[in-house]
């Protein structure tokens, strides 16, 4: 009797719920200013079905006075079967200003919030600095310069040459007395 009363109160075992969420950018590398691509999945790897309220995804730029840098996908309320998974594509703008952490690999946070369970995992993105002075941007440029410049050092060299040349070997000029 006492088993029967302990079991009566005795709340039923719930199957974990238990979601991954997997994500990456569409470059290795961003410069500031450009606009790249951000695509998401969360995967429902427990033994029970969930229901996907909404996902908040935050740049590393992410500023909490301008709240911007952040973006939330709001009311998806879509069922995600055992095994199955749910995903979006996402764009984003690289701010030109200070906001942008640069010259190394910053996290992009995403949250995703269902009915039985919240996960946060973050995506790596990297930002570019702007360019070192050792970098080596737009050589063919500095080729067609340095191919122009011989060219004018080879066609002066030959005037100089001409001009001392011509100025050395002038014919003598003979003055006749004029018949008068």
């Amino acid at each position: 009797m006492m088993a029967l009363i302990a079991l009566s109160f005795a709340s039923s075992a719930k199957a974990a719920a238990s979601i991954e969420i997997y994500g990456y950018v569409d470059k290795p590398q961003y410069k500031p200013g450009e606009q790249g691509t951000l695509r998401i999945w969360i995967y429902n790897n427990g033994t029970e079905n969930i229901i996907l309220y909404n996902v908040t995804v935050e740049y590393p730029w992410h500023t909490y006075y301008l709240w911007e840098g952040n973006e939330t996908i709001k009311d998806i309320n879509a069922a995600v079967l055992v095994g199955g998974n749910w995903s979006t594509t996402l764009t984003f703008t690289v701010p030109t200003d200070g906001r942008a952490i640069a010259s190394g690999i910053s996290n992009i946070k995403v949250r995703a919030v269902t009915d039985k369970a919240t996960e946060t995992r973050n995506i790596p993105i990297s930002v570019a600095s702007t360019p070192a002075p050792t970098m080596i941007q737009d050589m063919d440029k500095l080729i067609t310069l340095f191919t122009i410049l011989t060219v004018l050092i080879i066609v002066c060299t030959v005037i100089i040459a001409s001009t001392v040349f011509l100025s050395t070997r002038r014919p003598q000029v003979t003055w006749k007395t004029a018949e008068g």
